[in-house]
């Protein structure tokens, strides 16, 4: 069974959090990002139920900036109250900064990350908490990813679910996958998953799915005699560069391994005019 964690954070704090989902990413934990602050609507508590009910662990991020945010304070309630009421979830403080938790927190034993320096024996005990065990040969070695941002020059946010990190889906049966994303398989069996931001293509092999290729819309039109920094492309997934090998670079086509999963990755303009995509295959990695 794989280990699922919600993390609950404020916006300020991204550059931590993604690091930190990386890290457990590498020790095979599924993070449910939350990024329902970009989307204050009326559907902000029911986006928190769904990926509450989906996780076994609730990590709040503490620090100046989230305790006062409303939306980490909602996710927090929705998660103690689940908590009292006998669901299986346990609730994970985690202290990025100095600061006054909620009441309710107090008397639980508190994940310490204020000391930077000290993130490797942090995030160790971490990994025991959550019955995980730990592997520092899959930890990034950045002390947190500064590429992620970047990806404001192109104007793209950082993607939210089912866009955020969307290698996860590789090797998935499709029906686990119709789950994770929230559509129905086509008549082939494949998944196209649509929004503003992004067209995924989950294609399937057999029960499996053996190819992910999303095309971030904010990008296009582009022409394949242009050049394009797939660092931000790719930072806009939550994948940093140093979780890669680069291999080959084109103007329009960048490919990559990703030896930890053992996945080849190209970023690329497929025709004049059209977005870049960023395409996950296991299937042709080595060739």
């Amino acid at each position: 069974m794989i280990t699922s964690v919600f993390l609950s954070h404020n916006h300020s704090d991204k550059p931590f959090v993604r690091k930190l989902a990386r890290d457990l990413e590498g020790h095979h934990v599924k993070c449910w990002l939350d990024e329902a602050e970009m989307k204050i609507g009326d559907s902000l508590i029911q986006k928190i139920r769904d990926g509450i009910d989906n996780v076994e662990y609730f990590a709040v991020i503490l620090s100046p900036n989230s305790i006062s945010a409303p939306w980490v304070v909602n996710e927090l309630d929705v998660a103690m109250n689940y908590q009292i009421n006998g669901r299986p979830i346990k609730v994970l403080p985690i202290m990025l900064k100095e600061c006054e938790p909620p009441g309710f927190l107090v008397g639980k034993l508190y994940g310490d990350f204020k000391d930077e320096a000290k993130y490797l024996e942090s995030f160790k005990t971490l990994t025991k908490s959550i019955g995980v065990v730990f592997n520092k040969n899959t930890m990034s070695d950045e002390s947190c990813p500064n590429n992620l941002g970047t990806a404001v020059f192109y104007n793209l946010p950082l993607m939210s679910a089912p866009f955020h990190r969307p290698f996860q889906y590789m090797g998935m049966s499709v029906e686990r996958a119709e789950k994770a994303v929230g559509v129905k398989a086509n008549d082939v069996g494949n998944i196209i998953v649509d929004n503003d931001e992004c067209h995924m293509l989950l294609e399937a092999e057999g029960n499996f799915i053996s190819y992910v290729d999303v095309e971030l819309k904010r990008t296009a039109p582009h022409n394949q005699n242009q050049e394009f920094d797939s660092e931000s492309i790719l930072g806009a997934l939550s994948i940093g560069l140093s979780e890669l090998e680069l291999i080959r670079k084109q103007t329009h086509y960048h490919t990559y391994y990703d030896h930890r999963k053992r996945l080849k990755i190209g970023v690329s303009c497929q025709y004049d005019g059209g977005p870049i995509s960023v395409g996950f295959s296991s299937k042709y990695y080595g060739q």
